[in-house]
């Protein structure tokens, strides 16, 4: 995995986190903090467990200790930040949490672990941002309750040097399961502490149920094993940096996406300029124009080409597994299976899941299933595209069913396969993000996917039953494009890192492209797709459709014969 993956993949987590609070806002307002670490860490790690319980054979006395200490730092850390919150308002409490990016480089430095320039500069201008942003004042503060949440501060600090350490000595996927069940058991002895009566004391809905799987998968069960493979590869410092840019995050979705009630909140002044010093303090810190090129040279090449010869092993054993399942019938038809499920689970479950979220009544609401179909296409091709329409036929039989869904089977369908297909036309290796040039292929096959799907969604409801909604057609062009990139593309970095060995369906045997010149006439098959959906695309945003511009029409036609000539021409000759 490379720096620029790993930061990605940091970033993420920040997202989830952020995004986190618009659904904490859904809880009670009298909703234990320990209630709410049993509740999201518990179906957390069951979900976990039910994914990766084969895992745990490779589980030894050492990753179990150290599980123990890193779920036993996230409950002290939510102790005394619940004691702190109790006595100090909560700008002020925002504040003092996000002096961890203090903290981190001061644990560092006893550990003779020295910072270099752009990390403190970039430091103190977050610092900066961050006090801007909270507008803090410590006038009438409780010094007690202060006391606590630099208690919390420090001990969310050393989760982020303990975890680093850990992740590159123990499984980071072991790690994290641990972690996230550990924690569960030790929120629930402190919520039956606190309230012996614990889950029998909660009035239960369903909008509340729906809020705390969103949270346990999103800010538990996947923030944290994103986390911990990032942790593997990056520095704490680094984490930290990334982590502070929480509040920017924050702010954009709190303006974007709406809450259960459809509401979204205002921004002010001053919290857009604390994010802008955020922005500028977390570029100086993340970059290294202040040290020297060789050692620049040094820790990129550390970090990019670190692979050993264990790792080399496993990814022959991957592959000589994957041929050998080609050659066996029965062990190919099991691997299409596990394929097919590994696409249409988590989309079926995220997309019943978000029902509550409601966009157009009936058609669609903000969707993370669709950071799914970009991965599952270019992982698993066919099988996974096929995967991703099952998944939305059975999300839709939780509130959406209708005729309009086999618009969504096809869609979505091909919201997963075009990727595929123009991938294996472009490269001839693996999928991957590895270099800028393959992650710049993977967000061209995502765009051009998420405007198929839309386009498909929105001028087949026209065509077919007639009705022309704009906000169908937009809504299902965000949903995809937007939750294929922030999420969808760090869920591809970790199942492609070498961490994470997954057998990928590629559409040849071997490696090598032949015959480069029969590709041009197909690349200029993908230019003129790209180009025709996108012209469709700001003709919606224009106010343009079937019925009142006959180009769209036209247009549509082009658009639905390009489509069908990426689904069907020939594969080339691989050698």
């Amino acid at each position: 995995m490379t720096r620029k993956e790993s930061n990605i993949l940091l970033f993420s987590i920040t997202l989830c986190w952020a995004s986190s609070y618009i659904f904490i806002k859904d809880l009670p307002p009298d909703f234990s903090s320990y209630a709410y670490l049993t509740l999201t860490a518990g179906l957390a790690g069951i979900i976990l467990l039910a994914v990766f319980h084969r895992s745990l054979k490779r589980l030894d006395k050492k990753t179990i200790f150290r599980g123990i200490i890193l779920a036993a730092l996230i409950a002290g850390n939510m102790l005394l930040e619940k004691m702190g919150l109790m006595h100090i308002s909560s700008s002020t409490a925002s504040f003092l949490a996000s002096l961890n990016i203090m903290i981190v480089p001061l644990i560092l430095l006893l550990l003779r672990k020295f910072p270099t320039k752009n990390n403190v500069f970039g430091i103190i201008i977050i610092l900066g941002g961050l006090a801007v942003s909270n507008g803090i004042s410590f006038a009438g503060s409780s010094l007690t309750g202060m006391l606590y949440m630099l208690g919390a501060c420090i001990l969310m600090s050393l989760y982020t040097v303990i975890a680093a350490e850990f992740t590159k000595k123990s499984d980071p996927l072991l790690l994290s399961v641990l972690q996230i069940c550990f924690s569960a058991i030790i929120g629930f002895i402190l919520w039956f502490i606190e309230d012996p009566l614990t889950f029998a004391n909660i009035t239960w809905s369903k909008r509340m149920l729906s809020s705390i799987f969103i949270l346990a998968f999103f800010s538990k069960a996947y923030a944290y094993i994103m986390l911990m493979y990032a942790e593997k590869y990056a520095d704490a410092i680094s984490v930290t940096v990334i982590a502070s840019t929480e509040p920017i995050v924050t702010l954009t979705l709190a303006l974007l996406i709406p809450n259960m009630q459809g509401e979204t909140e205002n921004f002010s002044a001053r919290a857009l300029a604390g994010a802008v010093v955020i922005a500028v303090g977390a570029i100086v810190a993340g970059s290294d124009f202040l040290s020297s090129r060789k050692k620049e040279k040094s820790d990129e090449n550390a970090i990019e080409h670190g692979s050993d010869k264990e790792t080399q092993e496993a990814e022959a054993a991957v592959r000589l597994k994957g041929k050998a399942d080609e050659k066996n019938q029965p062990g190919k038809i099991r691997l299409y299976l596990r394929q097919f499920m590994l696409s249409m689970i988590p989309f079926a479950v995220l997309g019943a899941a978000f029902k509550v979220m409601v966009l157009v009544e009936g058609f669609t609401e903000v969707r993370p299933a669709n950071a799914i179909p970009t991965v599952a296409g270019l992982a698993f091709g066919a099988v996974g595209a096929l995967g991703c329409a099952a998944g939305n036929l059975i999300a839709d039989c939780f509130g959406t069913l209708n005729l309009t869904s086999l618009l969504g089977f096809v869609g979505n369908f091909m919201a997963a396969y075009i990727p595929y297909r123009m991938w294996y036309t472009l490269r001839g290796e693996k999928a991957n993000v590895h270099t800028w040039k393959n992650l710049m292929l993977y967000l061209w096959t995502a765009y051009v996917g998420a405007l198929s799907c839309a386009w498909i969604l929105g001028f087949g409801l026209e065509f077919f039953f007639g009705l022309w909604m704009d906000t169908v057609y937009k809504y299902v062009l965000l949903n995809n494009l937007g939750f294929s990139i922030a999420l969808g593309l760090p869920i591809f970095i970790l199942i492609t890192s070498d961490s994470f060995l997954l057998p990928m369906r590629m559409p040849w045997k071997g490696e090598q492209i032949t015959g480069v010149k029969k590709r041009n006439w197909k690349i200029g098959v993908l230019i003129a797709e790209t180009g025709i959906l996108t012209i469709i695309m700001a003709g919606v945003y224009k106010g343009c459709h079937l019925s009142n511009q006959p180009i769209m029409g036209v247009l549509s036609g082009a658009a639905a014969l390009l489509t069908t000539a990426i689904c069907v021409w020939p594969r080339e000759k691989r050698e």
